[in-house]
């Protein structure tokens, strides 16, 4: 009652407030942190004292009776999950993928090998943890005085447990801190979406937990399922009031032993030993509302538009499992774990354990049906008692099952559209900061206007002084240093800085259109005083004109269709490709290039990409920079900027001036660095490469403001 109260005031201070409520997230976490405490002790101690009780032989014996069950109620949890996932929609296909280094390979291996356990435990490993527990829960196992050891374990166990109990206490100001600090700063576009994943938790943990388990159970066992739900339902109801499942043991015990003595197992000390050891490990293995790790993951990607290949995708069920073993609290590590593995942002968290204040309560219940399920039936198992003779009832579990789910589904697709609002900004839609355009005289020439001609031989920082105006010369395709956005401005990170210079040396700007092919004949006959346009730094360029010094660096990357985009990862496969198929745009610096990396392919040079997407099977790939690809992939849905591992050192980008502009390359080398230390650099490449908001967001609405009208622009 106190939870929920503490969730609908912390709605309403949100929505009073807004993001002044901001300030109690750090409670929120604080909570969530506690909550961590007794997760790890917890898990092992279980796991080693449930394994080391057992004697090899009886060992050997129980898990021939218990990998079927716990296979049949993983399979069935992730398969329904599985199935809920596909009403969220798929994220979309990376704009740019790179080859994955060595480190991060083993990296992996660490996180299911547990080589030190120690360092497991600091990086929140928590497959390496789990499979440590097992493997050393087996070999205490044949150890002759172990009795104080597993006494010394069960007591870790209950101290965990009380300490969780603690923390729980303290539930009603975690919730509220946290609801708050959603209410106040989730943007309406994200609520819908949220509301779908919570919706698809309840609908497939009602399924599995209240519908099938219990229905396969009563097929299995001669207990019916009326019967089972009126033995399980004081547990549950404490289950609700305290959220802790641990306090279910005791009727769910009870349930396994009574099922026992109607199928005829033999009352002895074997069958209570069995009993007690398969709840011992089903309360921390068969925690099944503890998958729906799963499904989040699903909603988590989408979000945070996080591709995952199909490797990962295979690796997921897995690594949910092992990493979910334990408490319900154990999700918590196993989302800070998954996140890190598949570089989703850090925020992941935070809305996990926001939407956990709601979804504890169906994943708690959930999981008590999940051990409550194996506890039963691996006895059964055990001793040879289970019959499956009521197969029609079984298939008419398995169509009503089937026919909601389906249903589920179909209602979270039709609505998709509405509830998942697609993204419509792109680098299309970026503009130049307000600040650099503010009061700046700027004539922009386009391509079919009439450019000036040459009024000087050379240039040099007096000479532009002296014209009061500084001439800069630009080529529009070349996304994302200069181009034109959707208003058909010319913006982009060279023309970003370019205003800038202007601006600082206190001269009008004129933008003057070239062609790569007469670039270097413009420079020289002075038709402007700088170049731009991610130009590429060349031994040729260097002994001919004068080079500013790097102000960015990109390795080369091919532009292909997404769904081709892996066949391209690995360098020496693309070069050894028959028929190989490229295309080429700008001047000699990237031609030359691509014969050099490429000598095998036939390459088809093009005056710019914008029509790439109409060459259909003329080309394989596109050639050029990673940045330069990826911010063409962004705005050209269906293709994928690929980095080909060991294609030599990334290409520097520089400006170019005509030769002679001795003192103008000076000035602007440190200028140039000034502009790097002052943080301008970074700025430009946040919002133009990195895609990152230029200015926070406009604060929520809230009643607060409303009502004062003193709301912040």
């Amino acid at each position: 009652m106190w939870v929920m109260v503490a969730a609908v005031a912390g709605i309403l201070a949100g929505i009073v407030f807004g993001e002044r409520t901001s300030a109690l997230i750090p409670v929120g976490s604080a909570y969530a942190m506690m909550l961590q405490v007794a997760i790890y002790p917890y898990l092992l101690c279980s796991l080693l004292e449930g394994l080391g009780r057992l004697t090899p032989a009886l060992s050997r014996k129980l898990f021939g009776a218990t990998w079927p069950a716990y296979l049949f109620v993983w399979v069935l949890t992730f398969g329904v999950i599985w199935l809920l996932g596909h009403a969220i929609p798929l994220p979309p296909a990376p704009t740019s993928l790179v080859p994955v280094a060595p480190q991060e390979k083993s990296d992996l291996l660490s996180v299911l090998i547990p080589a030190n356990i120690f360092d497991a435990l600091s990086r929140n490993y928590v497959p390496a943890v789990v499979l440590f527990a097992l493997a050393y829960g087996v070999g205490i196992q044949s150890v002759e005085r172990k009795q104080t050891f597993l006494e010394i374990l069960a007591a870790i166990r209950v101290a965990s447990v009380k300490i969780w109990g603690w923390t729980v206490k303290f539930a009603p100001i975690g919730v509220f801190a946290l609801f708050a600090g959603t209410a106040g700063t989730v943007q309406a576009g994200q609520i819908s979406g949220l509301l779908v994943y919570i919706g698809l938790f309840v609908v497939g943990s009602a399924i599995i937990g209240f519908i099938i388990l219990p229905a396969v159970l009563a097929i299995v066992a001669p207990v019916s399922y009326r019967e089972i739900l009126a033995e399980l339902q004081p547990g549950l109801v404490l289950t609700l009031a305290t959220t802790l499942p641990v306090v279910s043991v005791p009727y769910v015990e009870r349930l396994a032993q009574r099922i026992s003595e109607r199928t005829g197992c033999p009352q002895t000390e074997e069958t209570a030993s069995v009993i007690k050891t398969t709840l011992s490990l089903g309360y921390v293995l068969a925690q099944l509302g503890n998958y729906f790790v799963y499904l989040f993951i699903f909603y988590a990607a989408y979000t945070s538009t996080t591709f995952l290949s199909l490797a990962q995708q295979l690796l997921l069920p897995l690594l949910t499992l092992l990493s979910c073993f334990g408490t319900p609290s154990s999700t918590i590590d196993s989302i800070i774990f998954i996140s890190k593995w598949l570089h989703l942002p850090d925020s992941v968290l935070n809305i996990y354990i926001e939407t956990w204040t709601l979804t504890r309560y169906p994943q708690i219940l959930l999981s008590v049906m999940g051990f409550g399920f194996v506890t039963c039936v691996i006895p059964l198992i055990y001793f040879g008692k289970t019959s499956f003779r009521r197969v029609m009832s079984f298939c008419a579990v398995g169509v009503i099952s089937i026919l909601l789910i389906g249903v589920t589904i179909a209602v979270g697709i039709g609505f998709r559209a509405n509830l998942f609002p697609q993204r419509a900004e792109t680098v299309l839609t970026y503009t130049l900061a307000p600040g650099l355009t503010r009061n700046l005289d700027v004539t922009v020439y386009s391509a079919a206007s009439k450019s000036p001609v040459a009024t000087q031989t050379a240039s040099s920082l007096a000479a532009i002084r002296a014209s009061d105006s500084l001439r800069v010369g630009y080529n529009p395709n070349v996304i994302p240093f200069c181009y034109l956005n959707n208003h058909g401005e010319l913006v982009g990170l060279d023309v970003s800085y370019v205003y800038q210079l202007a601006r600082d040396l206190n001269v009008k700007l004129e933008l003057i259109p070239y062609e790569w092919q007469d670039l270097s004949q413009d420079l020289q006959t002075g038709r402007f005083d700088l170049a731009i346009a991610g130009i590429y730094v060349t031994t040729e360029r260097l002994g001919s004109l004068e080079v500013s010094d790097a102000y960015f660096e990109s390795p080369i990357a091919l532009i292909v269709r997404s769904e081709q985009a892996t066949r391209f990862v690995n360098g020496a496969s693309v070069i050894a490709m028959p028929h190989l198929k490229l295309a080429a745009f700008g001047g000699p610096a990237l031609i030359s290039l691509v014969h050099q990396l490429f000598p095998r392919a036939a390459v088809e040079f093009v005056p710019n990409y914008n029509n790439l997407s109409e060459l259909g099977e003329k080309i394989d790939a596109a050639v050029w920079t990673l940045e330069q690809a990826s911010a063409w992939a962004t705005a050209h849905p269906g293709f994928t900027a690929v980095q080909p591992s060991d294609l030599g050192a990334p290409i520097p980008f520089a400006f170019l001036l005509p030769p002679g502009a001795q003192d103008f390359r000076e000035y602007l080398n440190q200028w140039l660095k000034l502009k790097t230390t002052a943080g301008f650099r970074q700025t430009q490449i946040d919002y133009w490469i990195d895609g990152k908001p230029r200015t926070a967001p406009k604060p929520r609405w809230n009643l607060c403001d409303a009502l004062t009208g003193s709301r912040a622009e």
